[in-house]
């Protein structure tokens, strides 16, 4: 080797291997590499490996996608047969008559059939309380569930128990009700209801003493409690109204009433706190009517003024009354005209006015008004200046809701 020829080699630094520049030099091994053991490849098999390479990843893409999607489907429908297993608001229902388990039920008198369906539901008579309900209501025909006692099954639909439990119902006398009517309305839905002889019932109500009102009632309003009753059929007409005064005795009796005196006095502020108020108002108005009947030299002078008790004594019912209609002293049920309690109760109260008026709230009002008839909204006032500013909210609501206030 000349001179010349190993200083041109000695240029290139000793780790520094010479630049590829052809395919082949490209291909072989580095100096590192040659070192470590890895060999070159060959261009013939570079390219097969790229295609080979790229072919396994389609499949690989494609077998995911179609594995991706099958397991997105199998969640779906798993979670669709779980959601309409599982799902709280969906009613169930036992199918058939039975499953040949046999159970006697009870049916109590007074029950509710959201009770009744509840009971059935705990014995594992029916699947869903709910579902019961909804299907006694529809398939009932208006005939209803009698106390007393049934003999089912385990695991029977809601329709196989309705057509039981309604089977014996023709021989039933079924009537409900509601609170505050007056006698006359009572009556007309006991006979309408029950399929009753209306003057049988109006004969029967007459001698009211018979039944043990005290003699200081001028009739037996008051007394004929709200409510719902089943008598079996050919029960006598008295015996029923014996059953509704004698729910009312039970209400005295348990506020502490023992006296005809404080019967009379409960009673009747009862009625009239059953229709002017609101049930979450029951003992304001309460404790508003004793201190008006309290205070007789007061700017109230003893008069309660109470368009419903004015509108019993005339035998309508209304929200409006002329000024003709509160001057009538003729009207011995006028709280306008006269000082003190009407002539007696206006209506048939429950036990929430009567427990009201037996222990009234005690408050600095003087005067209530009921501003909006929809939402029950009642004001209270201590003065007839602020009492008429509420009056003008009534009179407004009225004007925006013709027809409601008539």
């Amino acid at each position: 080797m000349t001179e010349d020829s190993k200083k041109r080699v000695n240029r290139t630094p000793k780790n520094k291997q010479p630049r590829k520049t052809g395919l082949r030099d490209l291909l072989s091994p580095s100096y590192e590499e040659a070192r470590a053991g890895i060999r070159g490849i060959t261009l013939e098999q570079e390219v097969v490996s790229v295609e080979e390479l790229k072919a396994r990843k389609r499949r690989r893409t494609a077998i995911m996608g179609v594995a991706t999607i099958i397991f997105l489907v199998t969640v779906i429908v798993l979670s669709s047969l779980l959601i309409a297993r599982l799902d709280p608001f969906k009613k169930r229902d036992f199918a058939g008559d039975g499953n040949g388990t046999a159970v006697t039920f009870v049916i109590e008198q007074g029950e509710t059939p959201q009770q009744i369906a509840e009971s059935l539901q705990q014995q594992g008579i029916i699947a869903d309380a709910d579902k019961f309900v909804e299907v006694y209501q529809s398939e009932s025909k208006g005939k209803f569930l009698v106390p007393g006692r049934y003999d089912l099954q385990k695991e029977m639909s809601s329709s196989a128990v309705v057509s039981t439990l309604i089977g014996a119902t023709s021989n039933v006398i079924y009537f409900a009700v509601p609170q505050g009517k007056r006698v006359g309305e009572t009556l007309d839905i006991i006979a309408k209801q029950g399929e009753l002889n209306r003057s049988e019932l109006e004969e029967a109500v007459k001698n009211y003493e018979q039944y043990g009102v005290p003699s200081n009632f001028p009739s037996i309003e008051g007394w004929l409690h709200p409510g719902e009753y089943r008598f079996p059929k050919g029960t006598d007409t008295k015996k029923m109204i014996q059953a509704m005064v004698d729910k009312t005795k039970e209400d005295l009796k348990s506020v502490g009433v023992t006296t005809d005196k404080r019967a009379f006095e409960v009673l009747t502020k009862a009625s009239i706190v059953e229709l002017e108020a609101q049930p979450k108002d029951y003992n304001a108005v309460a404790g508003i009517i004793e201190n008006r009947l309290s205070h007789t030299d007061g700017e109230t002078s003893g008069l309660i003024q109470s368009d419903a008790t004015v509108t019993y004594g005339l035998g309508i019912r209304s929200y409006h009354l002329t000024e003709e209609q509160k001057a009538d002293k003729g009207n011995k049920y006028n709280t306008y005209a006269h000082q003190g309690l009407p002539a007696g109760p206006i209506d048939s109260p429950t036990l929430a006015s009567i427990r009201a008026t037996a222990s009234p709230e005690k408050n600095p009002y003087y005067y209530w008004v009921t501003v909006d008839l929809d939402s029950g909204e009642t004001k209270y006032s201590k003065t007839y200046e602020e009492h008429q500013r509420y009056v003008e909210e009534y009179d407004q609501w009225c004007s925006n809701h013709k027809g409601r206030c008539s």
